[in-house]
């Protein structure tokens, strides 16, 4: 069944679409929101609240050709303004205050010896060095390998800033670990998995 028909099927009441989409996406959004804090509970309670309101409302929810983008871009709106409102900084929060977390993924690295630990000391800080958009828009395309309309949709932003945050981002990693092949650095973006 493609993303449409169980989108459809989930907006005319079919319990069983609705709870495949809960099945096929609540990892992905949990590692997702994870991104953002260290709140485990508040990304939690945001995901649910999410379920929630989908089932509740999904009389008056529109089409969508891709649930995973539409679940990501809802849960980033919800547990943005939720930090905002538990920061109670309203009038002075920025959409860029924010926390996004990105790490590099080793797990499927098949490299040996000792230079490991350097390697991902090395890569980890530059990833430090990215705008928290910049982290954001990597993990979304390497991570979770939407396109860049998917992207755009996704963080609400157009699809030329998408591109330019994705460059400018490869660029600043690569200028900061001249030294380390691109494959390398393609592989800690879990670009081939």
């Amino acid at each position: 069944m493609e993303d449409i028909e169980v989108w459809n099927a989930y907006r005319k009441g079919d319990k069983a679409s609705f709870e495949r989409i809960y099945k096929d996406h609540i990892r992905i959004l949990y590692k997702y929101g994870n991104r953002f804090t260290n709140d485990h509970g508040l990304v939690e309670d945001c995901i649910q609240e999410l379920f929630i309101d989908l089932w509740n409302k999904r009389n008056k929810i529109g089409d969508t050709d891709s649930i995973k983008r539409y679940l990501l871009g809802a849960l980033r709106r919800r547990i943005v303004r939720k930090i905002q409102r538990d920061a109670k900084q309203k009038t002075n929060f920025t959409e860029g205050q924010y926390d996004f977390r990105l790490e590099a993924n080793f797990e499927e690295l098949l490299i040996k010896g000792e230079h490991i630990e350097e390697t991902k000391l090395r890569i980890n800080k530059a990833f430090e060095k990215l705008s928290k958009r910049q982290k954001e828009v990597i993990y979304l395309k390497f991570y979770q390998e939407q396109s860049y309309k998917e992207i755009e949709d996704t963080l609400g932003i157009n699809y030329q800033s998408v591109r330019n945050l994705l460059h400018n981002a490869l660029k600043a990693i690569k200028a900061a670990l001249p030294h380390i092949s691109n494959l390398l650095i393609l592989f800690s973006l879990n670009f081939f998995s």
